[in-house]
């Protein structure tokens, strides 16, 4: 039951700064991954958690709206391929970090990149 509730607590936007800090710190990837995800954690946390032995969690600070580009930037070379694909298709990256995955070893990973590229590119000619 208490899982629960910092489960819920780590999602939440109203969470305390202190609370999401505490909660970052258990043993529980779940709820990292939540507090990863949450858009009020701040980035000394969210640095923490790009270090995280669960590429999930890692992934999650990369999706975070509040994310740094150094956080991305650090992120987009991660050792997990799914980290770096699931930056790769995300519409919201920088284009810099775009055009490195691009390059990426992973062909997934950089067919990704490309093909995000392309709809950021495309997209821009019609707003």
């Amino acid at each position: 039951m208490k899982d629960n509730v910092y489960y819920v607590m780590a999602a939440n936007p109203h969470t305390p700064k202190k609370a999401l800090a505490k909660l970052a710190e258990l043993p529980d990837p779940a709820i990292r991954r939540q507090v990863a995800s949450n858009p009020r954690t701040p980035e000394e946390i969210l640095s923490l958690l790009a270090l995280d032995s669960h590429w999930d969690v890692r992934l999650n600070v990369a999706l975070n709206p509040m994310a740094s580009y150094k956080l991305l930037e650090l992120l987009s070379s991660d050792e997990a391929p799914t980290v770096r694909l699931g930056i790769a298709e995300n519409l919201s990256m920088p284009l810099e970090i775009l055009e490195s995955l691009r390059l990426d070893e992973n062909p997934y990973v950089s067919c990704k990149a490309a093909e995000t590229l392309s709809l950021k590119s495309y997209s821009t000619c019609f707003a």
